[in-house]
């Protein structure tokens, strides 16, 4: 019975310390992050606003 408690013991120490690790390492969202990182991508992509600009055609 000892052997017994002693697992949970030590499972139960192996849980707390991995959420104390997960939630010290998570990344931090807010409302608006998915948002951000959206428009990090699209600006990555987006020609420069100062270069040549192509003409239309009539």
């Amino acid at each position: 019975m000892a052997g017994v408690i002693f697992l949970f013991v030590a499972v139960g120490v192996c849980l707390v310390g991995f959420l104390a690790l997960w939630l010290r390492h998570r990344d931090r969202t807010t409302f608006t992050s998915d948002m951000d990182r959206f428009d990090a991508e699209m600006s990555a992509i987006r020609p420069p606003s100062g270069g040549p600009q192509r003409r239309r055609r009539r």
